[in-house]
């Protein structure tokens, strides 16, 4: 399938603008068409991107994608160059996924200290160098990383902390709850006057029952 037909599947009667995301996995791009990117920067709130194992050389006709938060960048040709190219395009990457390209050297991951926002990096041993070295350098030169290669900077399995609810979130939560603390205050007002209705019922049948004692005294006396 051509990048064409890939593109027109996944936007199909959608506004350029509310594509979201955009995958173009396993095609042999070498460099990105100019028609291709013409027409990817239409998508002008495109979160993530992904060109896995596209056999692409190059990224230097990608102009600056700023909405893009994601990008997936697996088994293709990169160097020092590309990344420096990846950096520009896409400023605001807090997500980069680029394991399976082979790095030459530790200081070529000083292209992406540009990217102020990037959390989560995977080159996947891209560099042959041990990974406490790998782990040490990216830790040092990405100043908002938590994660590389699945692992946080001490080398153990990271855990995302959970993400703290929205504003929007808790006021409906607190809505939610107030709700259903009036519609108990409500059952246990019905409740209470169900049971006073009872004892005035009872009240009622005990002065109903006092009375007819005293008429049937009265009588047998007369």
């Amino acid at each position: 399938m051509s990048w064409q037909q890939k593109l027109k599947k996944q936007i199909g009667s959608q506004a350029y603008s509310e594509i979201k995301q955009l995958r173009f996995n396993n095609l042999q791009l070498n460099k990105l068409p100019d028609d291709f990117v013409s027409e990817i920067h239409k998508c002008t709130n495109l979160e993530i991107l992904s060109l896995n194992q596209c056999g692409i050389r190059s990224l230097e006709n990608l102009q600056q994608m700023s909405s893009v938060t994601r990008l997936e960048y697996l088994d293709n040709f990169t160097t020092s160059k590309t990344l420096q190219q990846i950096a520009k395009a896409f400023p605001n990457l807090e997500i980069l996924i680029a394991g399976g390209n082979f790095l030459r050297d530790l200081t070529d991951l000083d292209s992406l200290k540009t990217l102020k926002k990037l959390e989560v990096l995977n080159i996947m041993n891209g560099i042959n160098k041990p990974d406490s070295e790998v782990r040490k350098y990216a830790f040092q030169i990405l100043q908002n990383l938590k994660e590389l290669d699945e692992k946080d900077q001490y080398g153990q399995i990271y855990v995302k902390p959970k993400e703290e609810k929205k504003p929007l979130e808790i006021e409906t939560q607190n809505n939610m709850e107030q709700e259903e603390v009036s519609q108990e205050d409500e059952e246990s007002a019905l409740c209470s006057d169900d049971s006073n209705e009872e004892e005035e019922s009872d009240s009622e049948e005990e002065d109903d029952s006092d009375l007819s004692d005293f008429i049937e005294k009265k009588v047998k006396n007369e």
